[in-house]
């Protein structure tokens, strides 16, 4: 990967270090990241679980948190992209991100599986299907258990990182950075990260049977609302 002009492409802040630790801290000279959302969600809920009375602040403070997180990443501001959607509304502008990401001209882009955890998530993974050179990590999804972290759903992954010891104590530092979302940060392991080529999955079905975690976790949509705005632009 010598040379590569290199992308992670995520829905959200915290997404890149917890799918693409492993690439930023080895290729960090080489790679940019983009954020399809802005990370706050218009939903004031979730400000106020974290302690901020309004949107507004709660963005200045995932903000923060990002700054925060570049810099120990030593990614520069000018390799740092944000569409700046809300959190939660990829699935309505899907089409923007793919035009974003085909313009960027990537070597390899590394972004989302397609697994039900975060209507984000599977929007970004659709956004980005077919485009060449593209592979994909899991984050968490909920099938037949309620919460499953760093795995696919099917078992298979292509490259298997294993981090050791020290490793793992510099990834705990980098989420150090995401206070606010400690509470789901919190959740993962540390000692593995996975990857393999995107799969070239079938986006009008749901990604696997039953209800999907983000169904489960009222995460601002369900699957039939999911696939009724994407669809809109895949015809």
């Amino acid at each position: 990967m010598a040379g590569m002009r290199i992308l992670i492409a995520a829905a959200h802040a915290d997404d890149e270090t917890l799918g693409c630790f492993s690439v930023l801290q080895e290729r960090a000279a080489e790679v940019s990241i983009l954020h399809a959302t802005d990370s706050a969600p218009r939903d004031l809920k979730y400000a106020w679980r974290s302690g901020y009375a309004t949107r507004g602040a709660y963005l200045e403070a995932r903000q923060k948190e990002l700054r925060n997180l570049l810099a120990k990443a030593g990614i520069p501001a000018e390799r740092y992209h944000c569409l700046g959607l809300a959190d939660q509304e990829a699935p309505v502008y899907w089409p923007q991100i793919r035009a974003w990401v085909e313009s960027f001209e990537a070597d390899r882009v590394y972004t989302h599986a397609y697994e039900g955890g975060h209507p984000d998530h599977d929007a970004v993974a659709l956004a980005l299907s077919g485009l060449p050179n593209v592979w994909e990590f899991p984050l968490y999804h909920g099938r037949r258990a309620e919460f499953v972290t760093h795995s696919f759903l099917d078992g298979e992954a292509e490259i298997a990182i294993e981090l050791d010891d020290d490793r793992r104590a510099v990834k705990h530092s980098w989420l150090d950075c995401y206070p606010s979302q400690k509470r789901v940060i919190d959740m993962f392991p540390l000692e593995r990260e996975l990857f393999r080529p995107a799969r070239a999955y079938d986006f009008t079905r749901p990604p696997h049977e039953g209800e999907l975690y983000y169904e489960r976790r009222k995460l601002g949509w369900t699957w039939r609302e999911w696939r009724e705005a994407v669809s809109k632009a895949l015809h």
